[in-house]
């Protein structure tokens, strides 16, 4: 079955929407102060207890914050880093007791460029890369570079993003067969706040795909 992580939540409601939703994973992003989905540390931490157990919490951040926040980040309940930046993912792993999740935003169209950065991490996110984006694009991926880079860099579990909505979902999982689908604007009613019953349908999309 096809896991889904619905990300960027910055209010408990659609935290809360999200689990019941049935998502397999919540994520938070801090560190990127131009997006709208940016929330504090802090908010994050407490948006994170509004988590039940059993559905997973992925902070999104950056090496930069993660150095300068140690101490705080050990007091989360957080289950993976989806990392930017050159952390050594056994060094959080250690550390915060996570698994580390490297986002790649496909620049070429070899699947072995994206092979060659996946060691020693536990997931790979594919994105589409934009100059001057880190990720989060928005924009949709070349779901036949996906399909190839998934292949490539078996066993480790690919997570397909990039313009996904509940429209595309279900063609994409068919078309890709990805471990898990992650998705932020595509459920969204305006930058930052989720459209609960985009949310719902996502889901429901993403898992009917693969029955």
């Amino acid at each position: 079955m096809v896991r889904v992580k619905l990300c960027g939540m910055t209010r408990e409601e659609d935290v809360r929407a999200a689990v019941e939703a049935g998502a397999d994973a919540v994520g938070f992003i801090v560190g990127f102060p131009s997006s709208p989905r940016n929330v504090t540390l802090e908010r994050a931490s407490r948006l994170m207890e509004a988590v039940p157990p059993f559905v997973d919490t992925v902070l999104v951040t950056t090496s930069a914050l993660i150095r300068e926040e140690m101490p705080g980040l050990r007091k989360m309940r957080m289950n993976h880093i989806q990392l930017y930046g050159d952390s050594n993912p056994e060094d959080l792993r250690s550390n915060l007791r996570v698994r580390v999740i490297k986002p790649y935003p496909l620049r070429t169209h070899d699947p072995s460029d994206a092979a060659r950065g996946v060691a020693g991490f536990d997931a790979f996110l594919t994105d589409t890369y934009v100059r001057g984006m880190a990720g989060g694009t928005g924009k949709l991926s070349d779901w036949d570079l996906c399909l190839k880079v998934r292949e490539k860099i078996a066993p480790t579990p690919m997570i397909l993003s990039g313009g996904l909505t509940p429209e595309n979902v279900g063609e994409a999982v068919r078309r890709v067969r990805p471990f898990a689908v992650d998705a932020s604007s595509g459920v969204e009613l305006s930058p930052g706040i989720k459209d609960h019953k985009k949310m719902r349908e996502f889901v429901s999309r993403a898992r009917e795909a693969v029955d």
